[in-house]
Order: structure tokens, then sequence, then C-alpha cells
């Protein structure tokens, strides 16, 4: 069976399990970690959340890991597929920097076992390592996506429509990384709410998306 695989079988595969498995830990994360109140340090709460919650907070880390690396495979295979007859310098540049920004989420996740395993009072510093990781590659990624997105819109792939407005998202979660960066207050959570709307919204368009192409490039049989 596993020799009958096409290639567009297997981007399908990852794009679905991808979405899957990166969305476990977005919704377990919306359960069971709550937001600290202004004021408190929220480097040292988000710390403590991923402390107390141990085997949740490896198993959304595993989870995190292993789906950002399927996506990140389904869409270099995409793009691809995609670029068969229309090569497109643009997809491919939007592409290098999804997949450098996947390199370094994964990087950025598995500070989560450094903080678990590690000295407590050190856990708050790892955390700032983390969102340090989070704000650096993460204007990359959502950079890529928007071009990728607003590339792909053209193609006749999926709705146009809808690729533009994932476009449009991407792009503003660019400028509220930048913007965030600039005038986080590290006791005040609040200024992080416009950011974790925009990834919110963005990664949930995101899912969506490897969704409806997994289902796209299906081959028929």
């Amino acid at each position: 069976m596993i020799k009958k695989l096409s290639a567009k079988d297997l981007n399908a595969i990852c794009l679905i399990l991808g979405s899957i498995f990166s969305f476990i830990p977005f919704f377990i994360q919306l359960l069971y970690n709550d937001m600290p109140v202004d004021g408190e340090h929220i480097f040292t709460y988000f710390a403590n959340q991923i402390i107390l919650n141990g085997n949740i907070s490896l198993l959304n880390s595993m989870l995190s890991i292993f789906g950002a690396t399927l996506i990140g495979y389904g869409i270099f295979g995409l793009s691809k597929d995609l670029q068969k007859d229309n090569p497109d310098n643009l997809i491919n540049f939007a592409v290098f920097l999804f997949l450098i920004a996947t390199i370094g989420f994964i990087i950025s996740w598995s500070q989560d076992f450094a903080i678990i395993w590690g000295d407590a009072t050190l856990a708050p510093s790892q955390m700032m390592i983390e969102f340090s990781l989070t704000f650096s590659f993460g204007l990359l990624y959502w950079t890529g996506l928007a071009i990728f997105s607003y590339r792909i819109s053209n193609l006749n792939f999926l709705d146009s429509n809808f690729l533009t407005f994932f476009s449009i998202i991407s792009s503003i979660n660019v400028f509220l990384v930048i913007f965030t960066l600039f005038t986080i207050d590290v006791y005040a959570v609040s200024s992080l709410n416009l950011l974790y709307l925009g990834f919110f919204i963005g990664n949930t368009i995101l899912y969506v998306f490897c969704i409806l192409a997994a289902r796209k490039i299906l081959p028929t049989k």
C-alpha cells in the first residue's frame, strides 16, 4: 500500500494530519491556559502555566512540532504541484520563508521541555526566549503565508476570495508582530491581545486552508 502512495496522496495526508496535530494543542491551550491579570509578569505567569500543566504541556509541544513539520512538507509539496506548468519565483520565496519560520517555531516550542525539566527560577527567562523566537520567526511565517496565498489566488486552485482574505489576515499579522514588538509591556497582558487575536484567526484560517487544499489535490480514484 505504501508503494502505491503518490506524491499528491502524501501531500494531502500531511496537510490533513498536520492540521489535526496542530489544532489539538491549539484547542487544549484555550481550555487549560488562563490569562494573567495586568500587573503580573507575563513571562513568569506563562512559564508557571507550562510547569503546572506538566505532561499536557509536553504533549502540546510534541503535537505542535509534528503538526508544523507535516504542514511544512504539505505546503512544500503543494507549491511544487501548483508550479509544474508555470514556475513562480514569488511562490518559491514565500515557501522558503514559511519553511524557515516552521523550523524556528519548532525550536521555540522545544523551550517548553527546558521550562519543565529545568530550574523553575530560570523558567521566565526560557519563556522570554520562546517569545523572542515566536516574534522573530512569526515575521517570516506570516510574510510567507501572505505572499503564498496571494499568488495562488490567481491559479483557480481554491476560492479566490478566501485566499485573498487569508493573504490580508496574514499581512495584518506581520504588522501586529512589529507593532507588539515595540509596544509590549511585560506587566500588561493586554498589550498582547491584538497579536493573540491575529494569531488565533490566522492559524484557524491556515488549518481550514490545509484541509481544503488536501481535499482538492487528492486524486479521484
